[in-house]
């Protein structure tokens, strides 16, 4: 009985062992600073998030969206993704556990700050018309919007805008976020002809 007992011990020791050698992570090729309680860590081509325990809280993910010259964050509990239809790449987010809250649908968007995101959205109308080819003809338009956490939108900025949506034409002129939160209801707008315009978001 007593040999049991200790065979027991043992067995649960070793689990312990294991189970504290599981939780490091290893081959890391970078790590990020902490923001809002995670840090962005990456592995190959994927990035994944740590808590301050430094336990993976979502595991490591191609999708996640690395801003020019920065790593992926976390901003009022959301992260950008990304993700490729056709060629053309389109923005959504994740929370913290890693689910995807609003799906990949926009041309471009920014990290939510005070509850808002900017984001382009677009929109196809078919125009009624065929071409030689006995084709639909459809038009492709884009609008600039604040949304919320809901992926409700709060505030129209600019638009409709008409555009190409083709990969080429989007690589010489993508659709750019012009508007600036310079103070948690006002926008700035910057228009074609090099001024501003201050936008109140309504209540």
């Amino acid at each position: 009985m007593k040999t049991l007992k200790n065979y027991m011990i043992l067995i649960l020791a070793f689990m312990a062992l294991n189970i504290s050698t599981a939780q490091n992570i290893e081959n890391i090729d970078k790590i990020a600073a902490f923001h809002e309680g995670l840090a962005a860590v990456k592995q190959g081509d994927r990035w994944g998030f740590i808590n301050e325990a430094g336990t993976m809280v979502i595991d490591f993910r191609t999708d996640v969206y690395i801003p020019h010259n920065g790593h992926p964050k976390f901003n009022d509990g959301y992260c950008l993704i990304f993700e490729e239809k056709e060629g053309i790449t389109f923005f959504g987010y994740i929370n913290t556990k890693g689910e995807v809250v609003i799906k990949p649908e926009y041309l471009a968007a920014t990290s939510f700050e005070n509850g808002l995101a900017q984001v382009i959205k677009h929109y196809v109308t078919e125009t009624g018309n065929t071409n030689a080819l006995g084709k639909k003809i459809v038009k492709h338009t884009y609008n600039e919007l604040v949304i919320d956490k809901y992926n409700k939108t709060v505030q129209h900025i600019r638009g409709p805008v008409n555009f190409l949506l083709e990969i080429n034409a989007l690589q010489k002129n993508s659709p750019r976020i012009l508007s600036t939160f310079i103070a948690p209801k006002l926008i700035a707008l910057h228009t074609n002809n090099d001024t501003f315009t201050i936008i109140k978001l309504k209540d």
